[in-house]
Parts: C-alpha cells; structure tokens; sequence
C-alpha cells in the first residue's frame, strides 16, 4: 500500500469516527445526570429549621428549594449540589455554616431528589436565576444583594459561575470547580477530546469569570481524582482579583469539609461580607 492510500483511510477511517462519535451524542447527553432519587426531607437531617418551598422558574416549571432564613444580617448561601447525590446529603457539608447564623437556599435540581423533570445546563441556569429572583419572598424578609453568596460545588460550580455573571452577589464559592465541564469527560475518558464535540452541558465557566466582578474562594483538594486540580487553576488564573485559592494537600473530591474548608470559607466571608453577624 502507498503512503498516499494509507493517508486516505486514515483520513476515512478518522471521518468515521467523527460521524459516530456525534451520532453516539444523544445518548451521551442523557447519562451525563446520575442523580440520587431519595426523597428524604430536612428534618431527617436535624435541621427543623430548614424548610422545603416551591417557587415557578422562568419557563412556568415549579421548582424545589431548601431554605433557612438567616440570623440577623448573616449571608444566605444559594446553593448548588454536585452530581451522583440528592439534596439531602449535601446538608452536612452545609450544617456548620447553618449553625453559624448563616441563611440557606439550596436549590433542588430538576430531575434529582425524587423530582420530574429534565436536567440541563440552561434549565438549572433558569432555575438558579428563578431562585435568586424570588429568594425575598421565599425567605420571608429582604435579602439585599451584598448579603447573598453563591456556592458551588463539583457540577453545581457552572452554575453557581453563571449565576453571579447573570445576577449581584457578594461572593462566589467554587468548591472542586472545573474550568468546562467538557474536560472532566476527557480526564475521564482516556483524553478523548470531549470539549470539541460538545455542543451543549458543557459549563464553560472559563468564559465567564473574567466578567465576574465579586470576591473568589476556590478550595480544591490536591487529590482530586474526579476534577483534577489543573482545572480548578486555570478557572483561577482567569478570575478578577480579588481572588483566593485554598489547595488541601489530604483533600480529595468529597473531603473538604473535613480539613478545614468551612473554618477558610467563614473567614473569607468575613472579610467580605462586613455585618454585626461577624461579631455575634
């Protein structure tokens, strides 16, 4: 065979690939959300005070949070949970900042926690803004902006980025954040170039933190074999001061809030989220 027939079908046999590697998508689409379909309530989890609502999104789907009101002027946390989990789980990792004063909102996804509906990135970007929207009359009492924070965590970091891009908040926590969603795929899958082939869930977050002009706080943990922590700095060289990076040499994908995440994030809240709740 010639150099030049051996060129064309590798050149066919690569044009292939591409042909079944986009027809293969759909279906790839629908298994990216594995989320657990518990339906337990707060109150299994201790928290009396947190209370489930439903508020309409923008596309008139009625939508599921938890939330707790804060004490006096503490920030209220709006909430974004990672994949492979319900809600409820997720208040452990959030009961130390509960017991601190600290107000909830933690939106419950389309599609997880025993709830219809489809997940996707721009039905969770609406619904993200839907909560941010009506979070006054959710809670009961005003919210100003300055006392809002968004936290992110694994999957939930996209939307919690797009989120202060789209709306005020005093602060945004990216807990194990990706730069695109797209190359947890590629870590994952032997290098295949995912970012190139996907057309959508892709939580290009990387495009938008540059334009967000809010106080940063990444905390990553350095054995992270699920977002590796490449990807987490590079979404922070991107980022507009001011900015911070905690990186925990123990941490891996779900053990932060065992080596001293929440302690880093209360400080860091405190510096920029000024209020008579720091001294209480």
């Amino acid at each position: 065979m010639s150099l030049q027939n051996g060129l064309i079908i590798l050149g066919i046999l690569i044009a292939l690939a591409a042909v079944v590697g986009y027809a293969g998508l759909p279906y790839f689409y629908g298994t990216i959300y594995r989320f657990d379909q518990h339906t337990d309530g707060p109150e299994k989890y201790g928290h009396d005070d947190v209370k489930e609502v439903t508020f309409t999104s923008e596309d008139g789907s009625t939508i599921s949070a938890w939330i707790k009101p804060p004490e006096g002027d503490a920030p209220v946390i709006l909430y974004f949970m990672g994949n492979f989990t319900s809600i409820g789980p997720s208040m452990f990792r959030l009961k130390p900042f509960l017991d601190e004063g600290l107000g909830l909102a933690a939106l419950v996804y389309r599609g997880s926690s025993g709830k219809g509906g489809t997940p996707s990135e721009e039905t969770f970007a609406a619904d993200a803004r839907a909560l941010y929207d009506q979070l006054d009359s959710l809670m009961g009492q005003e919210i100003p902006p300055k006392q809002r924070l968004a936290h992110g965590y694994s999957l939930g970091t996209g939307i919690a980025t797009r989120l202060a891009s789209e709306r005020e908040v005093a602060v945004l926590t990216l807990e194990a954040a990706y730069a695109r969603f797209c190359n947890y795929f590629t870590n994952r899958y032997y290098g295949l170039p995912f970012c190139a082939i996907m057309t959508k869930e892709r939580y290009d977050s990387i495009d938008r933190i540059a334009d967000i002009n809010t106080p940063l706080l990444m905390l990553h943990g350095e054995r992270d074999a699920a977002v590796l922590i490449d990807s987490g700095k590079r979404l922070f060289d991107a980022a507009s001061q001011p900015k911070e990076f905690k990186a925990y040499p123990d941490g891996d994908h779900v053990n932060l809030n065992k080596l001293g995440f929440v302690e880093d994030s209360l400080t860091f809240y405190q510096i920029h989220i000024p209020g008579n709740w720091v001294n209480e």
